[in-house]
């Protein structure tokens, strides 16, 4: 079973084109070297981001051929250095080019010097400000040369030129970071819809909506809480508690955490904290903007964006200390295998946490340096505290489990046990522990630990966790009872629907129904590489081998850059009984060498050794099937 885990005024809608920069070389160096970078031309935030070579200095621009590829290694010392070198026609082509410098003059105090660089006069009318980009930055920029009231007014009129609801979200941080939280309240209110409905699953439409009144709702709350108006905040983050009922157990630690300041770290905003939120709030709008303009031109978003992470990055100069922006920058890394690239943002943080050397440790991992992930989980623990232990200690555990450490996952894992204290964290405590008892092979303990999680914290995702781990156990029977009633109460979630089908086709000889159940899931989300894994499986158990193939493989491609185990090992034998042997034992090695299960991994040495000695899957002729195949009722529960 698969369980998943312009403004032709205002250049806030400018797609800035970084790709088109991957072909235009920086024309001057502006003084610099490859081996160094002026004091003047730089800010120190951005001069600490500077990527060493094996002599300790900075590698410099040489090192790029271009200033997408300084982003793509986290190197805003190079990238702000190759932009200052685009000759004078290239960099005013797009606003977001002096804008970016202008960032960093601002984030070395210096906001005389950036208002220079967009050519803002103190007459705003006089601005060469044809967007309401530069409108908006100014306006931070009163606000950091502290003068609150001439940075609200100009803030005022550059917000409804801004994307989604960043004008709002903006206007709000900075009227909480100059001291006027009745009034941020008041925009948060005005923000809040009367009707909360939440996606029904990851594939709904209205996730993204729902994303954003989340965004809303959580900073009202947690300036409420700031103010010490707890109850308050506990009324308005309820809504969300009320519009996700299933989810009840998870928002009461959460409204626990407000009442009590457990596991809440909520420091007041200053001016640089909230400007930094703003620019990252405008540059997650931009970004699924374009991600809605090209789906609805036919096209599907793929590959990594730079326009987000460059911004993301400056956004970063502001306030180096911000490590949500920070890790949300990492994540965005590790996601198209920058492997280098989120280890290297983690390097330079100001302050190392516990939660970024995890972070490290992931991205070591996956880039083949596993005395480097193990010291990473080392410095994680040891600067853990008693309020970030508990989160530590999952992180240390997901990561001492695949670097096949098991004397220490077990040492690890009793004393998170022992430190989970609410339902929510003895749920989330069991669960991790389901799931490491299920990769070292110890199904019965992972299916008691799964079981004792649902108990806990009764929600879909630990019903569907039990179901696999009692499956593993020859539970089949009941396992299937959970699923069929899942699958009765979310009749549209193509994973609901991913998780039945696979049980059916991998646990019993259904293949006919899991087949249907299948088709019906990857109708509703075609591109997804587990549901397409999942499907192409289901042909092969129906002995269609060359279209199990061409699904399968076109699995692996969707999920480029990075590869999964499973994936890898039913390509393995699809290509063994097609005779092409040499494929089937590459697709075997490299599922081997990407941990899988203890379980998985005997069976992926013996087949590397031995081949596939039972016969291929007797071709079967394919089921009709409809949109409406899949379907259950109580009766066939």
């Amino acid at each position: 079973m698969r369980l998943k885990p312009v403004l032709a005024a205002s250049a806030l809608v400018l797609a800035f084109a970084l790709g088109g920069c991957a072909s235009t070389q920086s024309g001057g160096t502006v003084g610099a070297t490859a081996n160094a970078y002026p004091d003047e031309a730089l800010s120190p935030a951005a001069r600490s981001t500077a990527v060493l070579g094996d002599n300790g200095k900075p590698i410099g621009i040489s090192a790029y051929p271009a200033p997408i590829d300084a982003v793509k290694a986290g190197d805003m010392a190079a990238f702000l250095v190759m932009t200052q070198g685009l000759d004078a026609a290239d960099r005013n082509s797009n606003p977001f080019f002096n804008a970016f410098l202008a960032l960093d003059r601002a984030a070395a105090g210096d906001t005389a010097g950036a208002r220079m660089i967009l050519n803002i006069q103190d007459d705003a009318e006089t601005a060469d400000a044809g967007s309401n980009l530069y409108a908006y930055l100014d306006a931070w920029f009163l606000a950091m040369d502290g003068q609150p009231d001439a940075a609200i007014e100009r803030h005022r009129s550059a917000a409804s030129g801004m994307p989604g609801l960043t004008g709002e979200l903006s206007l709000a941080a900075m009227l909480e970071a100059v001291g006027r939280a009745d009034q941020a309240l008041a925009v948060y209110e005005s923000l809040t819809p009367s009707k909360i409905e939440a996606p029904e699953h990851q594939f709904d439409p209205r996730g993204l909506l729902y994303s954003h009144i989340k965004t809303v709702i959580s900073r009202h709350a947690l300036l409420l809480q700031r103010l010490g108006r707890i109850e308050e905040a506990k009324a308005v983050y309820q809504r969300l508690a009320d519009a996700e009922p299933e989810e009840a157990i998870s928002y009461a630690a959460a409204l626990d955490s407000l009442e009590t300041g457990k596991n809440l770290k909520n420091e007041p905003l200053t001016v640089r904290a909230a400007f930094a939120q703003s620019l990252s709030d405008v540059s997650r709008t931009l970004q699924e903007q374009r991600i809605i303009r090209k789906i609805m031109m036919g096209g599907r978003p793929d590959g990594f964006d730079d326009q987000r992470s460059a911004m993301d990055q400056v956004a970063l100069l502001i306030n180096p200390e911000d490590d949500g922006l920070r890790s949300a920058i990492i994540d965005d890394f590790y996601d198209n295998a920058l492997y280098d690239s989120a280890a290297h943002m983690v390097s330079v943080s100001p302050k190392p946490t516990a939660s970024l050397e995890l972070a490290a440790g992931q991205a070591l991992l996956m880039a083949g340096k596993v005395d480097g992930a193990r010291e990473a989980v080392d410095k994680a623990l040891s600067l853990a505290t008693d309020e970030d232990r508990l989160p530590t200690l999952y992180g240390a555990l997901q990561l001492t489990t695949l670097l096949d450490d098991e004397a220490r996952s077990d040492k690890l894992l009793g004393e998170l046990l022992k430190t989970a204290e609410s339902p929510a964290e003895r749920a989330s405590a069991h669960g991790l522990a389901a799931e490491i008892y299920g990769q070292f092979g110890n199904y019965e303990k992972a299916a008691k630990n799964a079981e004792e999680a649902r108990n806990l914290d009764d929600t879909h995702d630990r019903r569907l966790a039990l179901a696999d781990a009692l499956g593993k156990v020859g539970k089949v029977n009941e396992a299937i009872i959970l699923l069929r009633t899942e699958r009765l109460a979310r009749p549209n979630d193509p994973y609901t629907l991913n998780s039945l089908g696979y049980f059916l086709i991998v646990n019993t000889d259904k293949y006919e129904e899991g087949y249907r159940v299948l088709a019906r899931a990857r109708a509703l989300a075609q591109h997804d590489p587990y549901i397409s894994d999942s499907f192409g499986w289901a042909l092969f158990k129906m002995g269609d081998l060359e279209a199990a193939r061409r699904m399968i493989e076109s699995s692996r491609q969707e999920l480029q850059p990075h590869r999964h185990w499973e994936i890898e090992n039913h390509l393995g034998d699809i290509y063994w009984y097609l005779d092409r042997k040499d494929e089937a034992k590459e697709a075997w090695q490299y599922a081997l060498d990407n941990r899988p299960p203890a379980v998985e991994r005997k069976q992926l040495e013996d087949k590397l050794a031995s081949g596939l000695t039972a016969p291929a899957p007797e071709k079967r002729p394919l089921p009709d099937v409809s949109l409406t195949d899949g379907e259950v009722d109580r009766q066939d529960i």
